[in-house]
């Protein structure tokens, strides 16, 4: 071939390949068809119904099959949904647990494709998990010790260490009660996200010479319907003097913390004061509530409040994380303050590409600008998605 008959082959391709551009931002907007979306509580049995997808999406039982429909996700991980050929109905496949998919996000959603074929044809559906009360408040000591010095006055309030509740909304803990008594009230304190938690309240002075220590129940109820509990023991051992509790220089901390960050940065150092002297200042610091990934992620020092990576940090599976420090002082009075900490991302993956094409064998006479694939490529906060054409200057 010459030189000049190479360069003219190539700005011809050149010149195709803008044209088939064009074509296919123009073909893109017809090949994607309408969305379908459904709304399914979390852990229903295999094989049950969602809707009927034939019937929302006008398409007939026969065409199903002829069409070799099919859903299909753009995930790595499992399918939670398929398609009867036979009735048109979506069914679930596998468990749905919306507190292992999306943990406390207020709205869960599961996405999923039907692919038809012949031609190829993509709808795009969105399951919608609600939750459900399929977990009991649960507190994070079966015994909650307090030493209250016989000194104190009434009206004197103790902080209680919180119930944790998997559910949302109305599922997580409502109210807490406390046993009968005749030292103690709780008091309930609803924050403005919405969480609430209690406070042990003197309203009759303690007498060590009567009584050196009391036990009580201290029960957190949800919501849901039925309901669920979770209890602790309240344990008092009534001593001479301990008035102050820990108090920490901020209520929320804020941290923003790199995902490729090593082992052993340091994200933030926690700090507490505590008025009182020896024993009784001493303070310890420890995490509240913390789920199994926070602990296998961060670390702790007791001591100096000083948080710490622990372990591989990933902007892709979570880019905030909320962790509760409990301060606590040798006597046992808390306090409890929160620390936000912002991952910010950093070019660390590669784009996906996925190709689904017709599994019909493709003429070769077949005409140019006809579809025969779908290509998708994935970063990692967008899917884009097209046809792939059928080009004049491809050999079939």
């Amino acid at each position: 071939m010459n030189a000049r008959s190479f360069m003219g082959n190539t700005v011809h391709r050149g010149f195709s390949r803008n044209r088939y551009c064009v074509i296919f931002l123009f073909i893109s907007l017809h090949f994607t068809y309408g969305d379908v979306s459904y709304s399914v509580a979390e852990e229903m049995k295999r094989g049950s119904v969602i809707g009927n997808i034939a019937k929302d999406l006008g398409i007939g039982i026969a065409t199903l099959s002829s069409r070799k429909a099919r859903i299909d996700t753009d995930r790595n991980d499992k399918r939670y949904c398929d398609i009867n050929l036979s009735t048109g109905d979506l069914i679930v496949t596998d468990r749905i647990d919306r507190e292992g998919l999306c943990g406390k996000k207020a709205t869960c959603v599961i996405k999923e494709e039907l692919v038809l074929e012949n031609p190829l044809e993509l709808h795009r559906i969105s399951v919608h998990v609600q939750d459900i009360n399929d977990n009991a408040p649960q507190f994070s000591e079966d015994m909650i010790s307090f030493e209250i010095t016989e000194s104190a006055a009434k009206g004197a309030r103790f902080l209680l260490t919180e119930a944790h509740d998997l559910d949302i909304g109305t599922n997580t803990v409502q109210r807490y009660n406390l046993q009968n008594n005749d030292h103690f009230t709780i008091n309930i304190n609803t924050e403005g996200s919405g969480r609430k938690h209690s406070e042990l309240v003197l309203v009759k002075e303690l007498d060590r010479e009567q009584e050196k220590e009391l036990k009580f129940v201290l029960t957190a109820v949800d919501g849901g319907s039925p309901q669920r509990s979770g209890t602790a023991i309240i344990h008092v051992t009534v001593l001479d003097a301990n008035d102050n509790a820990p108090v920490f220089s901020q209520v929320v901390y804020k941290a923003s913390l790199p995902e490729n960050s090593p082992v052993d940065t340091v994200v933030v150092t926690v700090s507490a004061t505590d008025a009182d002297e020896g024993p009784n200042g001493d303070i310890t610091y420890n995490f509240d509530h913390a789920t199994d990934e926070q602990v296998c992620l961060f670390s702790l020092d007791q001591k100096t409040g000083e948080i710490k990576v622990k372990g591989s940090i990933d902007y892709e599976t979570q880019t905030s994380i909320e962790l509760r420090i409990r301060a606590k002082d040798g006597p046992g009075l808390t306090s409890y303050c929160t620390v936000t900490i912002d991952i910010t991302d950093v070019n660390d993956n590669a784009p996906a590409i996925s190709l689904k094409a017709l599994t019909n064998p493709i003429p070769e006479n077949v005409s140019p600008g006809t579809e025969v694939g779908i290509i998708n490529v994935r970063t990692d906060s967008e899917i884009t998605e097209g046809p792939l054409l059928h080009s004049a200057n491809d050999s079939l």
